[in-house]
């Protein structure tokens, strides 16, 4: 089966066994399907302006569909550029392609021209990356493809920017806020509540965090922030920074000191 060859050559430090995809498709057909139906498996992915950059954040766990967690130490974050950086959610083999792919033209470009490739430059060619995936959620489920977002810094503009896609490639951009994944969609409401058109990087901080923190408490522990820490990084006109997880423990810590019903 495809499947288990890629995730067995993705993981080639351990064994089919560990990862728990030997008999992928009998677990599948034998499950029970009352029990599938009521699993969730909510990948988070977003990116939020603030005053002077955006924040990009994705939870660290990645699951075989509902039958178990591969990883706990995924990295959905994924930094293209000096201004730039991506996220997805989906099947890990076409996010796989999508970033080898933006890497490698961000990093051509730069080569070639001596300066990063425009951000409506990478958002025009992962639209052109997305549009031979479309036919994947015709016949089977629209998640079963890969999602991206694109977070980046425009350094024309003197602004960050934020473009969200879907499985055909069409993209828009948000006023502040985007993401992708089923705990996205958990999280719209609250990110609205709270966002400030002035709010400074420590405030976006905390705002990302309890973001992670209810898409966790929602999907049955498989992105809970307090299991793992997600996996956050700015981008300002200085550029790509992964933010330490040392701040992003305070930010926990904090915002579970303050918030019923968390603990």
């Amino acid at each position: 089966m495809f499947a288990e060859k890629f995730i067995e050559s993705r993981f080639k430090h351990l064994g089919a066994e560990e990862l728990g995809i030997r008999g992928f498709s009998d677990q599948l057909k034998n499950c029970d399907r009352e029990k599938f139906n009521r699993m969730h498996s909510n990948t988070t992915v977003f990116a939020l302006k603030f005053k002077n950059g955006v924040l990009i954040a994705g939870d660290r766990r990645m699951s075989d569909g509902f039958l178990g967690i591969v990883s706990d130490d995924t990295l959905k974050v994924k930094e293209l550029a000096k201004y730039s950086a991506m996220a997805c959610a989906g099947f890990c083999n076409i996010i796989s392609f999508l970033e080898t792919n933006m890497t490698t033209a961000c990093s051509t470009f730069k080569s070639l021209y001596g300066q990063d490739l425009s951000p409506d430059g990478q958002a025009n060619f992962l639209r052109n990356l997305l549009e031979p995936w479309w036919f994947m959620s015709v016949y089977t489920w629209y998640w079963a493809v890969g999602i991206p977002i694109l977070a980046t810094y425009d350094m024309s503009l003197g602004m960050p920017r934020i473009f969200v896609f879907d499985d055909s490639g069409f993209n828009y951009e948000p006023e502040f806020f985007g993401g992708a994944g089923c705990g996205f969609e958990a999280i719209r409401g609250l990110v609205v509540d709270h966002w400030r058109l002035d709010m400074n990087e420590d405030f976006a901080l905390m705002i990302a965090m309890k973001a992670m923190l209810h898409s966790g408490a929602i999907s049955h522990g498989v992105s809970d922030a307090r299991l793992k820490l997600p996996t956050m990084a700015v981008i300002n006109e200085d550029g790509f920074r992964w933010i330490p997880d040392e701040l992003l423990k305070k930010a926990l810590g904090l915002i579970l000191e303050r918030t019923e019903g968390l603990k």
